[in-house]
């Protein structure tokens, strides 16, 4: 009977063995914290779109060699042209990289005689962020430079392809001696550029339009905006317990959250400035491993509103690393003026974490409004112009059509500028455009 007994027991045992075996198999757990933990209630709600670096990088200019001394420049506003050399060029294979000095090719002969092709950055690219754009082999030595230029020429004579990419140093450059380029690449570049407005240059370095040039929009575009609290929502780690420091209707707006962090928000909304007092301080700054968290950072917290470039890096005197990203509107930049914060973010780095944010809270509109035609002065006026052109000292590295934004109630007017970048990434203005005026 005791036998029996026990037989029974390890049956059931055996059973409820099973049936928990089955439950935790088969089962939903329950996960669900019985403590609410401080992650719980911080919600990022998504605003603008988020992007890939990659999309970040392209050429300030295309300037095309058509032989003879003759040039020609593709902005990124001359969209046809500009994508189609682009696309191409994208789809190509660069490899089999050896590095030579500068000076061992006579550039001022080469722009003088050859047709060709120049992709100019405008600022250091390292290899490993242009790698995300072209296809660069890996495969050499000083894959860790920096390039503000690639330099696609067709030989003279032997009808030969030779593709450079210029060290940002100004020391060497890269030729790809694989690059997969045929001479009929480069007529079809060149050939894009017979008709479009001459340029000519006097240094190799700023190209100047022959004409003033009368294929640029003044509008005027409605916009939104991002709100306080939405950034509060997307900056803050603990967005209820804000506290207002100053909460002045004429001036900016502070506010500040539990760790210390800081936020304001200035000209009427439009502008804010995000400090983090424990991001982390001191070490070493590596530029795409601070590009990358830049980009990271702007895609959890805002995102971005329209299309940006990576236009600007430099090293503060506390080591910390500036990263900044031009706006774009109708592939035209835009540039402010006068004391103005308008169209492009800007993070101060520290060994990837983000110190501080500056960014437009401004959504421009797909709808275009009051579309007029304008003309900005080319020639000799236009090299006065940059003559006369205060620079302290710094030396201007590039000229290109902008636009200069003025906030309205419910827009903003856009209008078509000349503007130049100097030596150490300042971009001013320096002309603005008028009337059209008829050619006599």
């Amino acid at each position: 009977m005791i036998e029996k007994g026990k037989s029974v027991l390890l049956f059931l045992l055996v059973v409820v063995s099973l049936v928990q075996s089955y439950f935790l198999a088969y089962s939903t757990p329950y996960m669900e914290a019985k403590v609410k933990t401080d992650l719980d209630y911080v919600k990022t709600e998504p605003l603008g779109t988020e992007e890939d670096v990659k999309n970040l990088i392209f050429p300030e200019q295309l300037v095309i060699h058509l032989g003879n001394d003759k040039h020609t420049v593709f902005y990124p506003s001359t969209k046809t042209y500009y994508e189609l050399i682009l696309d191409k060029l994208i789809i190509r294979e660069f490899k089999g990289m050896q590095r030579d000095t500068v000076n061992s090719v006579d550039w001022d002969q080469i722009r003088r005689e050859n047709q060709g092709v120049e992709l100019r950055f405008g600022r250091a690219v390292p290899f490993d962020l242009l790698q995300r754009v072209f296809k660069i082999d890996r495969d050499f030595l000083f894959f860790g430079d920096s390039i503000d230029r690639i330099w696609i020429y067709k030989t003279k004579g032997n009808d030969e392809v030779r593709t450079f990419f210029f060290s940002s140093d100004g020391r060497f450059v890269y030729e790809s001696q694989r690059a997969d380029l045929t001479v009929g690449d480069v007529e079809g570049y060149v050939g894009f550029g017979q008709y479009w407005d001459p340029y000519y240059t006097i240094d190799g370095n700023l190209y100047i339009p022959e004409k003033p040039i009368t294929k640029l929009l003044a509008m005027e575009v409605a916009f939104d905006r991002y709100t306080t609290e939405q950034m509060q929502d997307n900056l803050f780690f603990d967005p209820g317990s804000t506290r207002t420091i100053q909460d002045s209707k004429s001036g900016p707006k502070f506010y500040t959250d539990g760790r210390g962090s800081g936020l304001k928000i200035e000209q009427d909304g439009s502008w804010l400035s995000y400090t983090d007092s424990v991001a982390p301080v001191g070490g070493d700054n590596d530029l795409v491993d601070n590009v990358m968290a830049a980009v990271s950072f702007v895609n959890q917290h805002g995102g971005w509103n329209g299309k940006h470039q990576f236009v600007k890096e430099t090293n503060t005197e506390t080591g910390c690393a500036v990263i900044r990203f031009q706006q774009y509107y109708e592939e035209v930049p835009i540039v402010s003026g006068g004391g103005m914060n308008f169209g492009f973010m800007q993070l101060t780095m520290q060994q990837g974490g983000v110190s501080s944010y500056n960014r437009s809270l401004v959504v421009l509109g797909d709808k275009t409004t009051n579309k007029s035609l304008k003309q900005l002065p080319g020639g000799d006026e236009l090299r006065k112009i940059i003559q006369n052109k205060d620079s302290g000292g710094r030396e201007i590295e590039a000229l290109f059509p902008a636009l200069r934004p003025t906030m309205k109630k419910d827009t903003v007017v856009l209008s078509p500028v000349w503007a130049v970048r100097l030596a150490d990434g300042e971009v001013n203005i320096i002309a603005d455009s008028g009337p059209v005026i008829a050619n006599k």
